[in-house]
């Protein structure tokens, strides 16, 4: 049974099930969901964000990894330190977000449903043709990360229920990470070759949000060589200057970090 308590100005619930969560996310408009709290709970401390309702999904039981048939499905509350052990290019992705107390505590739906500069798991996820699974007033849902985002995913009232994906045959993840970025990516490529064969390459990094490098593939699908696919991201990138990194930085790293990646995979 969901329990409510009271923190500062902010009403908290903590569902004891994922229906319980459904019901305390959807039925309340103005609900903030709290899986890890690495991101919310800072913001909220220096007066960065206002919360009316918190649905804390600790006690929710939606932290679970499934592994059937040849897919895996990752509960949304599961933490970034459990998805480590996820195929690549998921794996090598979450183990590399954070320091060690953040990675334990932030969630593979925080992640997800988090702004850039953080958000790296959308890229690995984009790769692996991965399935989200929602909740909002109008029901439940099923879609792409693109489709999740545009659908508004990280604002009040939607819950991320799980992400699921077929395990590819290969995968890889090459990440640019300095010392200077407190443990921030500044660009990182994911490359996934399925059981049919076909390649998909997706980054972060490269645009404002995670990408699909199309065009790149697109060369590997018509024989072209790992260069030819390398030189041709850069049609589905959208370099940007920020702290990390500068665009023109960002548009000369993506092509070398493509090649890498597909190398892993075997290409």
């Amino acid at each position: 049974m969901t329990s409510t308590a009271t923190a500062g100005a902010a009403a908290v619930s903590a569902p004891t099930s994922e229906a319980e969560a459904v019901a305390a996310v959807t039925q309340q408009p103005n609900a903030t969901v709290l899986a890890g709290g690495t991101l919310l709970v800072p913001q909220h401390n220096l007066g960065h964000a206002e919360i009316e309702r918190v649905v804390w999904l600790g006690r929710a039981g939606m932290s679970a990894i499934v592994r059937s048939n040849g897919s895996i499905t990752v509960g949304a509350a599961t933490p970034l330190a459990k998805c480590a052990g996820l195929p690549a290019p998921a794996g090598p992705c979450a183990a590399r977000i954070g320091d060690n107390e953040v990675n334990a505590q932030a969630t593979i739906g925080g992640n997800v449903c988090s702004p850039a500069p953080y958000g790296d798991m959308r890229g690995p996820l984009l790769a692996l043709g991965a399935q989200l699974h929602w909740a909002d007033a109008d029901g439940k849902h099923t879609g792409g990360v693109t489709d999740f985002v545009a659908a508004g995913g990280s604002r009040p009232g939607v819950l991320l229920l799980d992400v699921a994906f077929a395990v590819p045959a290969a995968g890889s993840f090459v990440a640019l990470r300095r010392h200077h970025t407190q443990s921030l990516c500044a660009l990182a490529v994911s490359a996934v070759r399925g059981g049919d064969g076909a390649v998909a390459i997706a980054a972060t990094g490269a645009a404002p949000d995670a990408c699909r490098l199309h065009a790149a593939e697109a060369v590997l699908a018509g024989g072209g060589a790992i260069a030819e696919a390398a030189a041709a991201a850069a049609a589905d990138a959208d370099p940007y200057d920020d702290a990390l990194a500068s665009a023109a930085y960002r548009r000369r790293v993506l092509p070398v970090y493509v090649a890498r990646a597909l190398e892993q995979i075997g290409e």
